[in-house]
């Protein structure tokens, strides 16, 4: 065997020890975190608990109140005045048609009356044959104003024809002054120019030594002469225009005529108003007479609807006061329900939202309706005279609650229970509110494992009910979901055994 061969067999055996003693090593180190571990961390016990199967169902925020059935239109009609009953014409339950006579009442203070109305139409009928004759009186009064306006009339404008012929004189002659102080200003103009003329030649004769200089200087004296009678003379072209203009924008001074047309026109107009009026109040009282009279041969009360009567208040021969209720009539055809909501909750309620109406009492069947309205004001107890209401009564918000369909089984006036549905998921994962546990800022349920073992499940919720609430996700159907025993703590990993198996093998035991 050559030295290389023995130095490779000598490495070859050294790597297998080292093999076999790290081999070795690693089963110890394994073997002995697995001791620490069981140490540390002992085998859970099996725990019994109930469990629940995922399921789809129906989520809803809704809140309760407390409500009163009435039927639609449902009214209790009151006596009209003081009166007595005479004849009632129905029953109780009797179905009604609108305008069916109800009863009939007596009122003895209506014959009064009547007499009393009498009265008054024949005293207006007097005042209305006073206004007639007023009506007449005014339209000769007119027709006479009229006469003498026209005469007034033409005297004016006689009176304005002659001023203006007078008036039209007098320009004639101011203008004939005024051509003529034109043609007195054209003569002083041409004086003066000739005047200037001469003033020329003597002036060149001047110089030429054939004048003296003593006619030179009375002829410039002569032409200043001749100038200030030119400026005289256009001073009074000016005063003769000015006169013109005087005479030409005069106002002509005529007495004006009085128009008593107007005033008689005024007078017919408002005694045709007035005679207008008092024969429409005198139409207005026989018309009333006439009612009254009607009134009085038969006082009947009529139903104001379509329906059913639920309560007769008074019987024949019953004296009756204004305002007194006599009958109560309903419209079994609607079913409603007036409820006194919490200010808190009438925040949340809208129109048309879905309601259950539930009979108060055991075994009850809820029937389907809608929010017809809700009122805008929140009211207190009735209080009577204006008087504030007591401190202590809570504010509540009338609202009214529609039945989808008539049941003809509730009683108009019973108290019922209403649950109004805020908000409604349907065909969602849901799950008891209990199941649902709290880490920190998540939530989480414990799911039952393949192994049957509990395990900490991170879910979303949405819609939160009284009992129940929406899982958006971290559950699916078909999961189980492990129901939290009360008094034994669980924790990932843990053995569960379901509470009935548990029972059972213990019966069985």
């Amino acid at each position: 065997m050559s030295s290389l061969d023995y130095q490779a067999k000598i490495a070859y055996n050294r790597g297998i020890k080292w093999l076999i003693a790290v081999t070795l090593f690693t089963g110890v180190s394994v073997g002995a975190v697995s001791f620490y571990y069981k140490l540390k961390n002992p085998t859970s016990e099996p725990v019994t608990a109930g469990l629940q199967k995922v399921e789809l169902g129906t989520i809803e925020n809704k809140i309760n109140e407390g409500g009163t059935v009435e039927l639609g239109g449902q009214r209790t009609i009151k006596s009209p005045e003081d009166g007595a009953v005479d004849q009632i014409l129905v029953k109780v339950g009797d179905r009604i048609v609108l305008g069916q006579s109800l009863m009939t009442l007596r009122f003895a203070e209506r014959e009064t009356l009547l007499a009393k109305k009498q009265l008054e139409i024949q005293k207006q009928e007097l005042i209305v044959e006073r206004n007639r004759q007023k009506v007449e009186e005014a339209k000769i009064k007119l027709k006479n104003a009229k006469l003498n306006y026209q005469a007034d009339l033409k005297q004016y404008e006689q009176e304005v024809q002659s001023k203006e012929i007078t008036q039209a004189i007098k320009i004639q002659q101011s203008q004939a002054l005024v051509e003529r102080q034109q043609q007195k200003v054209i003569e002083a103009q041409e004086d003066l120019a000739a005047f200037e003329a001469e003033l020329n030649k003597l002036n060149i004769l001047l110089d030429r030594g054939f004048v003296a200089e003593q006619e030179v200087d009375r002829k410039k004296t002569e032409i200043r002469t001749k100038k200030i009678a030119v400026r005289d003379a256009e001073l009074e072209l000016k005063n003769a225009i000015f006169v013109l203009n005087t005479d030409k924008n005069v106002f002509l001074e005529v007495n004006e005529i009085s128009n008593g047309t107007l005033d008689a026109e005024i007078d017919l107009q408002q005694s045709q108003s007035e005679l207008q009026q008092n024969l429409s109040d005198l139409n207005k009282m026989k018309i009333e007479y006439k009612e009254q009279t009607l009134q009085l041969q038969n006082n009947l009360v009529t139903s104001p609807l379509d329906g059913v009567v639920l309560n007769i208040n008074v019987k024949p021969g019953d004296g009756v006061n204004r305002s007194n209720d006599l009958i109560t009539l309903g419209d079994p055809s609607q079913e409603l329900v007036q409820l006194k909501l919490s200010t808190l909750n009438a925040s949340q309620v809208k129109p048309n939202q879905s309601a259950r109406i539930i009979i108060i009492g055991p075994n009850s069947k809820p029937f389907q309706g809608r929010v017809k309205q809700v009122n805008l004001q929140a009211t207190t107890g009735s209080n009577t005279n204006n008087q504030s209401s007591s401190s202590s009564e809570q504010a509540t918000v009338p609202a009214t609650v529609q039945l989808e369909q008539p049941t003809g089984t509730l009683i108009p006036g019973s108290p019922v229970s209403v649950e109004i549905i805020l908000e409604q998921q349907k065909n969602v994962v849901v799950l008891n509110t209990e199941l649902i546990q709290s880490e920190k800022d998540s939530e989480f349920v414990w799911k039952l494992d393949s192994d049957n073992q509990a395990q900490k499940q991170p879910v979303t919720v949405g819609l939160k009910g009284l009992t129940q609430v929406e899982i958006k996700s971290g559950l699916k159907v078909g999961d189980t979901v492990i129901i939290p025993p009360p008094d034994t703590p669980l924790e990932p990993g843990t053995p569960i055994i379901e509470q009935g198996e548990d029972s059972n093998s213990d019966s069985q035991t």
